[in-house]
């Protein structure tokens, strides 16, 4: 009991000391931004990040990326610099305003892929960015904008592929064999989502978002050979097989 007693006197002491010089504070562990951390769009005085060069930004976490006049129908691809990341991508309207809905409500929530990029949709030209990167540093990207390898009826290979749909569908069939896993990461103006994750082999469907437009990024672990097919009554041009 003596211990005990000598233990909570000597806790209080040192939380005292922290009070009355006036060093403690609770706050949020981890993150920077304090209560905007979470959803740094609702901060009425936002960090904008710095262009050093052409579609070269920086800042510290919760930064925001400012652009105007895009070409909708052309997504955004940002880069992480050697040595920093990004662990997410929100999209707003100007001034932080929702004009697309994402997942449970909050605007769109787009993910990085494997290298690292994170590829972004919009439905409107001007549009903010709102950079999730470290907590203790500042994160830097370059921004470039491509239409890629476009998919209307059927595509099959064995490679890593990114890719663009605009036919109109909502669901594939999708199949693989040999190999290992296949995982599907979908794109669309309503955020990133993963359709699929699987060892092969399989033949599935897979659903997605409506989106006027659609983006995906197969990724085939030790050459998996796979095949995906979009229903006719969406397809246009027909695309050639790609083959490693």
């Amino acid at each position: 009991m003596l211990i005990t007693t000598v233990g909570l006197v000597t806790a209080g002491l040192i939380a005292l000391g922290y009070a009355g010089a006036g060093d403690f504070e609770a706050g949020p562990i981890g993150r920077a931004g304090g209560e905007y951390a979470l959803s740094p769009w609702t901060n009425p005085d936002p960090v904008v990040a710095e262009e050093p060069e052409a579609d070269t930004y920086r800042g510290p976490d919760g930064a925001v990326i400012r652009l105007t006049d895009l070409d909708v129908d052309t997504p955004i691809i940002l880069t992480p610099a050697e040595g920093t990341r990004v662990s997410a991508v929100w999209v707003t309207g100007t001034d932080g305003r929702m004009v697309t809905e994402g997942e449970g409500g909050e605007p769109p929530r787009f993910s990085p892929l494997r290298d690292g990029q994170v590829v972004i949709l919009v439905e409107q030209p001007d549009v903010e960015l709102w950079i999730d990167g470290p907590s203790d540093e500042t994160w830097e990207a370059s921004l470039r904008f491509d239409r890629g390898l476009r998919a209307d009826d059927v595509l099959s290979s064995s490679q890593t592929l990114m890719f663009t749909h605009d036919g109109g569908a909502t669901t594939a069939r999708v199949s693989a064999r040999g190999g290992d896993n296949l995982s599907i990461q979908a794109v669309t103006a309503h955020g990133s989502e993963r359709p699929l994750n699987e060892d092969s082999p399989f033949d599935r469907s897979i659903a997605w978002r409506d989106s006027p437009l659609v983006l995906f990024y197969i990724e085939s672990w030790h050459d998996t050979a796979w095949r995906i097919e979009f229903p006719t009554d969406a397809a246009s041009t027909p695309t050639p097989t790609v083959t490693p």
